[in-house]
């Protein structure tokens, strides 16, 4: 059973510990070595808060809207869907904003004759 700690955060967004196996000390049982990384982990900006030891697998399966999980203590992490929807659309409008951006840098080029008139966009590596 691999545990992770979810801290939760005072605006219901929450933090993620994973413990790495590698870090466990020769001899240390599965809960001093759990109690030890965590204790460590809370230290700083994520003392005092609220958390829940859990499975894994009760995290949502994808990561695709990490930054829009939530939660509170002994409620479980879901996914905020305004927030994701949110976040989508901004991340959208950044794509299109460097495509528009990229597109306008190469005019510029082909305008000041730093490049030939019938260069493609094809012919740039990202």
């Amino acid at each position: 059973m691999d545990k992770v700690r979810v801290v939760y955060k005072p605006d219901k967004s929450i933090a993620i510990i994973h413990p790495i196996s590698k870090s466990r000390h020769p001899g240390e049982t599965e809960k001093q070595w759990l109690d030890r990384v965590f204790a460590k982990a809370m230290s700083g900006k994520l003392e005092g808060l609220l958390y829940d030891d859990i499975d894994k697998s009760e995290l949502p399966q994808s990561r695709e809207d990490r930054d829009a999980w939530e939660g509170e203590k002994g409620k479980g992490v879901s996914i905020n869907q305004a927030k994701a929807q949110l976040l989508r659309e901004a991340r959208d409008n950044r794509e299109k904003v460097s495509e528009e951006a990229r597109e306008l840098a190469i005019q510029s080029l082909k305008d000041k004759g730093e490049l030939p008139p019938d260069y493609t966009e094809e012919e740039i590596e990202p």
